[in-house]
């Protein structure tokens, strides 16, 4: 499986899916989509510090979506010889509708922008042996640095794919994608102390990279794991968090840009409703979208409606400047176009987000933050609850320290509460240095303050 039969692939189905089209609209069917993904995959799975299983797969999906008069008909199927069937079945849903809403049509085509190729031919010269290499390779480093790591489970993989849109409306738009990956989850144990569940990953467009990549992020796996050996209980107090990159977004920042979803804007489920061009957050705090980053997985010229995708800002030092659009909701909101934020794939209709956030860097040094001398909290994971609409979150923090002069001491039982929009302006520090999460999202280190830490003590 290489990139020119991929191509192949791509281009004949895009010859048939354009006749479909054509067919659908000589039949009465004046507004058609559908959205087609193709990946083949290769993969070896760890479980239990050895090598579990090796697999091939492949799969194609096809999101068909017919309008008819204000109401929408809908279907997922990977039945490529059926799919005229399927067209009509999506109609008689469409027609099967009580509810028809004017707004609920297919986007006009727009100008894309190019993007560069995401797809390194390099990979085409790795296979299923390669990945056991890559697998065999992971349990030495793990036997050698880290013999009290247990794995309990691991994953390398090697996919390579297309999307690709067509509609009645004239929309044809295309992208192939290829990259390789790698994580693996676990926890530390000696004798009866057993650390925190960790997990880290990596992945690239290109093997270079990506072996680089996966080497640190193993690592600082083995690293979080036995940091949590020998965890302590702590008196609670009131005062600093930590976050590093991946808590940034999974502890509060990821609650926060789901309040920016146009859906959940048009029904008054969002805190961010009427905020446009007004201060949300800390003025340390900049975010936008770009997708436009060669080698990043996020980077695409066209979102799930075939709509043009480019460099938007959302918070510009504290100011919110944009919501997430997908067509439906544009014309909700009184917009003429979407803002180019429909998500998702062939399995489902379009919803609203982002895929590609960057985090503006700070003017602190990350190694400052972990030798204040106040009580500081090093958050790496919360499992707990959240609010979505009003913000509010609680729970117990796993593989986190206390951090007090320099010296950090691993915490267990420690409980914190707050509100994701409070600590939107509890910012008080942004670190220079950062990480690339998932090959799409940057993030710096945050520090924050004014939270309620729960010890057992």
């Amino acid at each position: 499986m290489d990139k020119a039969f991929i191509e192949k692939k791509l281009n004949e189905q895009k010859n048939h899916l354009e006749s479909l089209v054509k067919k659908a609209k000589d039949n009465g069917i004046s507004q058609v989509e559908i959205f087609s993904s193709y990946g083949y995959a290769e993969e070896v799975t760890l479980e239990k510090n050895d090598l579990n299983n090796c697999t091939a797969t492949e799969e194609n999906m096809f999101g068909i979506r017919v309008i008819e008069n204000g109401s929408q008909g809908f279907l997922t199927t990977n039945h490529f010889p059926s799919l005229w069937e399927s067209i009509q079945e999506a109609r008689d849903l469409a027609r099967s509708q009580t509810t028809p809403d004017s707004d609920l049509v297919l986007p006009d085509p727009q100008e894309l922008e190019k993007r560069a190729n995401q797809y390194d031919e390099s990979l085409d010269s790795l296979g299923l042996e390669n990945l056991v290499e890559i697998a065999k390779t992971t349990l030495n480093w793990k036997k050698e640095l880290f013999p009290k790591v247990n794995l309990d489970s691991g994953d390398m993989s090697l996919s390579k794919g297309f999307k690709l849109i067509v509609s009645s409306k004239g929309i044809g738009a295309s992208e192939l994608g290829a990259g390789i990956s790698a994580s693996v989850m676990g926890m530390a144990v000696d004798g009866s102390d057993v650390g925190s569940f960790d997990y880290d990953s990596a992945s690239g467009n290109d093997y270079p990279y990506f072996a680089k990549k996966w080497e640190r992020a193993f690592r600082e796996f083995g690293e979080k794991c036995m940091g949590g050996l020998g965890a302590k209980t702590i008196p609670g107090f009131k005062g600093y968090v930590l976050l590093p990159p991946d808590a940034v977004y999974s502890f509060f920042l990821g609650s926060f840009i789901g309040s920016l979803n146009g859906t959940s804007i048009r029904k008054g489920k969002s805190k961010m409703a009427g905020k446009l061009g007004k201060q949300v957050a800390s003025s340390k705090l900049s975010i936008w979208e770009d997708p436009t980053i060669d080698n990043y997985a996020g980077t695409t010229s066209f979102d799930r409606e075939g709509q043009a995708t480019h460099t938007q800002s959302i918070l510009n030092q504290g100011i919110l400047d944009t919501y997430f659009y997908n067509t439906y909701e544009a014309k909700k909101a009184g917009l003429k176009n979407s803002n180019g934020f429909a998500t998702g794939g062939a399995q489902s209709l379009p919803g609203c987000g982002p895929r590609q956030l960057q985090i503006a860097p700070g003017d602190s040094n990350k190694e400052d933050f972990f030798k204040m001398k106040e009580k500081v909290l090093f958050v790496n994971r919360l499992s707990g609850t959240s609010d979505g609409p009003s913000g509010d979150f609680s729970g117990v923090i796993k593989g986190s320290y206390l951090l007090e002069n320099g010296v950090k001491t691993p915490v267990k039982e420690v409980q914190i509460v707050g509100n994701v929009f409070d600590a939107l302006n509890q910012i008080v520090g942004i670190s220079k240095e950062g990480e690339l999460l998932g090959e799409s999202y940057w993030a710096p280190y945050m520090l924050l303050e004014g939270f309620t830490i729960t010890g057992a003590e």
